[in-house]
């Protein structure tokens, strides 16, 4: 049954990328061909934006591709040839981060004391953000967040009261909306994360002091991560130009392991 399901995922899989790829040359084809009314600064900037959506979409199909052609999921930068361009993408796994719709006020606490908040402020934001938008009298005392009290992006974040723009700017990118769990994946964490839980999971421990190890030279460098069905994850393209222009697109999908639809995608832009 195992086997016939991964075929039958890897058939789809296959698919996909046919269907992928064929929209990917149409719409670049189309914008080639595009009406010569567009001035020629808007018709450069969406050919542009065709090529780095092509990228990212290149980058999907290698996610999908079997184990030995996928990517590194830990944010290192790889370069995609397209249309004639070189495009830089990275893809990052939001498992290993901390969910906003998910983390405890305590946890939130100890990020923001690791920003640099004094213990209370630390404490008063944490707060903040597990009540946002509002908690009914009846769950004051409760560490649950209310129903409907959900961000939607962790750019909500700079709507909680107490949020500076310097805090945001170092949480930011250690919080996500999409991983859907109270906890970390440590083999995807960076160490700004695992420190927040090194006292309280063996497994952060070990890879936190693994990571620092690594740094200090004494031992070699593990295995990048790979892919994970079930995971979502971060996929973003950045192409540059001689002429200075510069493109990027910012892609958050989902790997759900289903045949049927082996792909969610949240967010494109």
């Amino acid at each position: 049954m195992a086997a016939d399901r991964e075929r039958g995922i890897a058939i789809v899989a296959a698919l996909w990328a046919a269907a992928i790829l064929a929209v990917i040359v149409g719409s670049v084809l189309q914008l080639v061909r595009a009406d010569a009314g567009l001035g020629r600064g808007r018709q450069e900037a969406a050919e542009l934006g065709a090529v780095v959506d092509g990228a990212v979409n290149l980058t999907i199909l290698a996610l999908l591709a079997p184990t030995g052609a996928q990517w590194p999921v830990n944010g290192s930068p790889m370069t995609v040839p397209f249309a004639g361009h070189e495009i830089r993408v990275s893809v990052e796994d939001e498992a290993g981060k901390l969910d906003l719709n998910a983390v405890g006020a305590a946890t939130l606490q100890r990020l923001f004391a690791s920003l640099g908040l004094e213990t209370d402020a630390a404490r008063r934001l944490a707060e903040n953000v597990v009540n946002w938008p509002e908690r009914s009298s009846s769950d004051a005392d409760s560490d649950r967040r209310p129903r409907g009290a959900r961000f939607q992006s962790v750019e909500d974040l700079q709507l909680v009261s107490g949020m500076t723009p310097e805090i945001y700017r170092r949480a930011s990118p250690l919080l996500t909306v999409y991983s859907q769990n109270p906890w970390i994946d440590p083999a995807y964490s960076t160490p700004a994360v695992l420190a927040l839980f090194r006292d309280s999971n063996p497994n952060a421990e070990a890879a936190l002091r693994r990571m620092e190890e690594e740094r200090a030279g004494l031992r070699a460098p593990a295995p990048a991560p790979g892919v994970s069905l079930g995971h979502a994850f971060t996929i973003t393209a950045e192409l540059r130009t001689p002429t200075a222009a510069r493109i990027v697109r910012t892609a958050v999908i989902r790997l759900t392991g289903q045949a049927r639809a082996p792909l969610l995608i949240y967010r494109w832009s």
